[in-house]
């Protein structure tokens, strides 16, 4: 076969890969957590006449990123003809499928094609990648642009490619990825290139990258926006995505917020938990690495410690730290993952005495929590209750789905047993690979054992548990009953997924109930969302004509509260008698508006 044509027959066989992982499906589940509602909404105020630069989320709140995530989705939303969850998540899967296909074509330009393969495929069946690429957030977005920029940089560096060109891409994707998340963009590259030309003793190679040309790139895609979003967000915009969202987040971190306090240590299981089953080779990873250091000399190996050592170290020093931050460092640890599958597989560390045990330690408890997961999905599927013995290792919000779990295997059997097949045959696999030190077929064993579990947990569970916490359908029937009628959030109740799915503003009303009415001074009924606790307790004390409606089925994102629909009458205040008969939550279904089912 010639290189072009095992070349197309590569990346159609990793698009295929990433389609299942990541598009299958992606608009069919609902928002149901905070951080996506909230992009969301960006989204959907920019194509409703919102504005493109400082697009207010919900009329009031000032966006915490920069919009190039939202200005892809708001283009898919147009281009589709709708704002819905598709056009919001799809940017991150584009971009997610985007980095896999830079990898593949950076490894086998610096080694050869199988190196470039195996590090696509682990970074494309990493767990933490997989769950950003599905996620409506900017992260893949940067994640992307960062690669390419250091992709590029490299290639430039060894003479590879044209220096304007590259010049030129390199300073793009920088300015892009300052445009995606903000001046992280800017400063990881930045750190890595001077690390590695320190490193190396080739400072004076800054003088070939043009840098009074770099700075206007950078600045005409970058500054550009931050300095139309000042103008038009005044000291605001500064306070809360220049300092805020940046510079506290880094030195001074608010403890309880997003990214809480966490050790310095903290990316290490983190980091472990992201890219597993891959993870477990680490330890031979390591070694493998100490042995090469002679070999470093080279510049490639070094550039992808670099790349994930300064990365490494720059994100453990901030204060804030949640598991996305660090996936800008996925692509160097799958490249240097690959390097090593690609010696084992051809044989050339065998003879390490250290390397090959590990390598079979390491592939052998892979194999056997495979197993376990199987024996453990025929259980429950049987009807077997396990719960008791998964619930010491779970964190107590996990442990609250596994009834959710239970159900969804019981119910979707079928599914389940194509799973299993799956990974049954992946298990036998593994066993023949090992058996006749056929490493090779290890890593197909795991490729395939790997990401048939991602897709099949996204497929069985994710759905359930997305339905259970939504306001999707509820929202649906609160706009066929209020239409273009007043509507408010009462008291504490508020939620971005319910502002999405009722396609309009809603503000909150914390104020006596009593002045609604003098307020809006209106004739038609004032309707409230309001959580079911605070209905159950307005209802016994108020005085007012206030009628229920109906009450949501999903819990919402934290899974404690339900909505309720209700309705505040206009005219004088009503009797005890009709109070009693009026505003309990007992109307029949012919008078509730109905909820639109999945």
């Amino acid at each position: 076969m010639n290189e072009p044509q095992r070349t197309r027959q590569t990346v159609a066989g990793l698009l295929l890969l990433c389609f299942l992982l990541y598009f299958w499906d992606l608009g069919l589940i609902p928002f149901y957590n905070y951080e996506e509602s909230k992009e969301a909404l960006i989204v959907w105020e920019m194509v409703n006449g919102g504005g493109w630069i400082l697009p207010l989320r919900n009329g009031a709140e000032l966006p915490l990123k920069p919009p190039l995530f939202h200005w892809f989705g708001a283009l898919i939303a147009l281009i589709s003809g709708r704002v819905n969850e598709f056009a919001v998540r799809s940017p991150s899967a584009f971009f997610g499928t985007g980095a896999v296909l830079l990898i593949y074509f950076f490894g086998q330009a610096l080694w050869n094609w199988r190196v470039g393969l195996i590090a696509a495929l682990i970074l494309a069946t990493s767990t933490e990648w997989v769950r950003w690429a599905v996620y409506a957030r900017s992260d893949m977005v940067m994640v992307f642009f960062l690669t390419a920029a250091f992709v590029t940089f490299f290639r430039f560096w060894q003479g590879q490619a044209t220096q304007r060109r590259s010049v030129y891409l390199f300073y793009g994707s920088v300015g892009l990825a300052t445009l995606a998340k903000g001046p992280l963009g800017v400063l990881l590259p930045g750190l890595v290139v001077l690390s590695f030309l320190g490193v190396i003793r080739e400072l004076n190679f800054l003088r070939r990258m043009r840098l009074v040309e770099g700075v206007f790139i950078v600045f005409f895609i970058a500054a550009s926006w931050y300095l139309l979003a000042l103008w038009q967000g005044g000291g605001e915009f500064f306070r809360r995505q220049i300092l805020d969202e940046n510079v506290f987040r880094f030195l001074e971190n608010e403890q309880g917020g997003p990214s809480r306090d966490h050790a310095f240590y903290y990316y290490v299981p983190a980091l472990c938990a992201g890219m597993f089953p891959w993870s477990l080779f680490f330890p031979a990873l390591a070694h493998f690495l100490y042995r090469s250091r002679t070999e470093l000399r080279n510049r490639k190996l070094l550039y992808l410690l670099l790349w994930f050592f300064i990365g490494f170290v720059f994100f453990s020093l901030a204060s804030g730290k949640r598991s996305n931050y660090i996936l800008p460092l996925y692509p160097a640890v799958a490249l240097l993952l690959g390097v090593w599958w690609e010696e084992l597989i051809e044989g050339a560390i065998i003879s390490a005495a250290f390397i090959k045990p590990l390598a079979r330690v390491c592939a052998l408890v892979l194999c056997a929590g495979f197993a376990l997961v199987v024996l453990i999905l025929i259980a429950h599927s049987a009807g077997f209750d396990l719960d008791h013995v998964a619930t010491p290792f779970l964190h107590p919000r996990d442990q609250e789905n596994l009834p959710l779990v239970a159900h969804s295997l019981q119910s979707q059997f079928p599914v389940v047993l194509v799973w299993l097949t799956l990974l049954a045959f992946a298990i036998g696999w593994y066993f023949w690979g090992l058996r006749r030190d056929q490493w090779i077929y290890v890593f197909a064993a795991l490729v395939v054992s790997t990401s048939s579990s991602l897709y099949f947990t996204n497929a069985l569970f994710h759905p359930m548990l997305a339905w259970e916490r939504t306001y999707k359908p509820f929202m649906l029937g609160v706009r066929s009953t209020v239409k273009n009628a007043p509507l408010y959030f009462y008291k504490d109740a508020y939620d971005y997924g319910a502002i999405f799915y009722a396609n309009r503003h809603i503000p909150s009303y914390k104020n006596d109930l009593a002045n609604l009415m003098e307020d809006s001074n209106s004739s038609t009924p004032q309707y409230l969302l309001l959580w079911e606790e605070d209905w159950q307790a307005l209802s016994t004390t108020t005085n007012l004509r206030l009628e229920y409606l109906v009450t949501s089925d999903g819990k919402g994102p934290d899974k404690k509260h339900r909505l309720v629909l209700a309705a505040l009458l206009p005219g004088h205040e009503k009797d005890k008698e009709e109070g009693e008969e009026k505003n309990t939550p007992g109307d029949t279904a012919a008078e509730k508006p109905s909820e639109q089912k999945p």
